[in-house]
Order: structure tokens, then sequence, then C-alpha cells
């Protein structure tokens, strides 16, 4: 078994199209690698991993954190739309509507 030691490594590229794949159905490509550069940058999503320990160890970890993410901006837009129909239902102030927008 060549990869037991953790020979076979699994380059950046091949992570990112993984899990491009895997989330595309889900948003945009585009905030797929916005979340995979925070990812690298907060240390989470590591450079280098081996086959076998990302198919073992990180790739659970690091799908979950995706699933978190894109269901949390999911939420958040949710209340946006609301809270802007229930505004828009009650007052007709435009103007007042768009800074409370540009400030969620």
């Amino acid at each position: 078994m060549l990869d037991y030691y953790g020979s076979i490594l699994k380059s950046d590229e091949e992570i990112d199209t993984e899990l491009i794949s895997k989330f595309r159905s889900k948003c945009y490509e585009s905030y797929i690698r916005l979340i995979i550069s925070d990812l690298r940058e907060e240390g989470i999503l590591q450079k280098d991993y081996s086959v076998s320990g990302w198919n073992a160890f990180s790739q659970r970890i690091i799908y979950e954190i995706f699933e978190k993410n894109i269901e949390y901006q999911k939420q958040k837009k949710e209340r946006k739309i609301k809270f802007l129909y229930c505004y828009n239902q009650l007052f007709e102030d435009y103007d007042i509507l768009r800074l409370i927008c540009d400030k969620l």
C-alpha cells in the first residue's frame, strides 16, 4: 500500500475542484472560491494533504464547515428579504429602506 505513510499528495487544485464540484449545486462557484481562500488564510484548509489523510480526516471537517457557512449565509439573506418585505408593506420610504439594507 503506497499511500499508507502519506506518500501520495493531493494538490490544491484537486482539493479546489473537489470542493467546487461537491457544492456547485448549493451556491455559485465564486462564493465557493471565496470560502476556500478564507479557510486557507485562517489555516483551516492546509496546503498539502495526503490522499489518505484527506479522505480519512480532513474531508469530512471541511465539508461540514462549507455546509454551515452556506446555511448561515442563506439564513442571513432570507432574514434580509423578509425584513425588506415587511418594511415595504408598512412604510414606503425607499431611502430609509436602502440605508437599512446597506447596513445589513
